[in-house]
């Protein structure tokens, strides 16, 4: 970090490495579109790398960054409205995922996924937020609270209402899913 705020563009190069898969993850999983989810991520990143001689360790460096790729979201939806969330960030990573399903399988896992897919979407951008940085990101209560600057309890909150939302939208289809 200290090497990347001085210039060594090596130590840039790590930077990037280290944090653009778990700034991707958070990015398009909240605005649901890959490709504005690229462009994002280059611009979270030139805004890192223009911040870092201002960046004074008052939080963590993970913390600092997802601020920044918290706001573009917020910003990109403000521009452009809610999309889709991908399927991958709702049934999970390739490896979780059967790679010879049947026919009636694959059927069925397209349906259920564009079933949550929707229920997710129905959810407020702050809810679908913190599912993201919780269960994609794998981040604490503190974590995610440093990253979108509120209270540990907040964060506790609106993943428990996102929760509860979620469950009553899925609750008709108990028996698909």
């Amino acid at each position: 970090m200290l090497a990347a705020q001085k210039g060594d563009s090596g130590a840039a190069r790590e930077l990037y490495r280290r944090y653009r898969d778990r700034v991707y993850n958070l990015v398009v999983y909240s605005i649901g579109d890959p490709l504005h989810a690229q462009d994002l991520l280059q611009t979270v990143f030139l805004k890192v790398f223009r911040g870092l001689p201002a960046f004074r360790f008052k939080s963590s460096l993970a913390t600092w960054i997802y601020r920044i790729a918290h706001n573009e979201c917020q910003d990109h939806h403000r521009r452009r409205g809610v999309v889709h969330v991908p399927l991958e960030a709702i049934l999970g990573s390739p490896e979780e995922i059967d790679t010879n399903p049947t026919s009636d399988h694959q059927h069925a896992l397209k349906e259920r996924g564009a079933i949550v897919r929707q229920a997710l979407m129905q959810l407020p951008f702050k809810l679908r937020e913190v599912i993201a940085l919780r269960y994609v990101e794998g981040l604490s209560y503190e974590e995610i609270g440093r990253a979108l600057q509120c209270a540990p309890g907040t964060v506790a909150s609106r993943l428990s209402r996102a929760l509860t939302e979620l469950e009553e939208r899925l609750r008709p289809f108990r028996g698909v899913l």
